[in-house]
């Protein structure tokens, strides 16, 4: 099946496309990058810390290094121009999904699936429609009662002892369309909120793949309507939520487990050593 792959051009959309592409083989792929940023990040702390976490000091300044060194580096994780080179697929940044001229050239490729993941542009339906199975979303949370922004926060702020990923149809609506998958990762306080939100949209690669497979079978999968009465949507979190969430003895991140994502885009896996 020929698939588009959307996602945001930070660590985490990065880390899921090192885990997604070596399970795609025999599926040509073109992978579009998102930089959208909020300008509310930069007036909170903590948040504006993530954002450079996720975004500056993995893609502007450790990514071009590794770019640059013999062979685009050794690491079991590959940079996004690393993944284009290893898997001979085109990867771009797109500034509006949404653009007659964007979805032009969406129609000339004629993509069976578009694929979403931490992307943060809305599909409007004719971008939906481009597709011949329509657009598909990972989403960090449990919906319908966690749509929107850190949802991985809300839901450890709120007791949750799992944090939860949903693969679901894109629809007109937000974060609003039918389930067709969810699973769950054990809330771990110790490694800090960005080292399990890696781990979390990887968890719906197994779903995906099993998706990819019955559509090619012919088989219609519609999902499951949300129940719209259980519907929260919420936006970037306030400063009181975030002092709230750290006073609880909760992190936001770790160095350790920080350390740990990054030095896999810098020395080979262990089995690749061995061999």
């Amino acid at each position: 099946m020929r698939l588009i792959l959307c996602v945001k051009r930070d660590l985490h959309g990065c880390i899921f496309l090192n885990r997604l592409m070596p399970r795609l083989a025999g599926h040509p792929t073109w992978i579009l990058l998102s930089d959208k940023a909020r300008t509310a990040e930069s007036q909170i702390p903590e948040l504006a810390r993530l954002a450079y976490l996720e975004r500056v000091l993995p893609i502007d300044r450790l990514f071009p290094l590794i770019d640059s060194a013999p062979a685009g580096g050794v690491g079991e994780w590959a940079t996004f121009a690393g993944l284009a080179a290893r898997y001979a697929t085109r990867c771009e940044v797109v500034e509006d999904i949404n653009s007659p001229a964007m979805l032009s050239r969406l129609a000339a490729y004629a993509p069976d699936l578009i694929v979403s993941a931490r992307f943060s542009h809305i599909f409007a339906p004719a971008a939906i429609a481009v597709a011949r199975h329509g657009v598909v979303n990972i989403h960090p949370g449990e919906l319908p009662a966690y749509a929107g922004l850190f949802s991985p926060l809300r839901t450890v702020a709120e007791g949750g002892q799992e944090l939860v990923c949903s693969l679901h149809r894109v629809d007109a609506g937000v974060d609003s369309g039918p389930i067709i998958a969810l699973a769950r990762l054990p809330y771990r306080r110790e490694l800090g909120l960005l080292a399990q939100i890696a781990e979390l949209y990887p968890l719906a690669i197994a779903p995906l793949l099993d998706l990819l497979a019955r559509l090619a079978n012919g088989e219609a999968v519609a999902g499951e309507a949300q129940d719209r009465s259980r519907r929260r949507y919420r936006s970037l979190p306030d400063a009181s939520e975030i002092d709230a969430f750290l006073s609880a003895g909760h992190h936001l991140w770790t160095a350790p487990s920080y350390d740990s994502l990054l030095a896999r885009f810098l020395r080979p896996s262990p089995d690749s050593a061995s061999a």
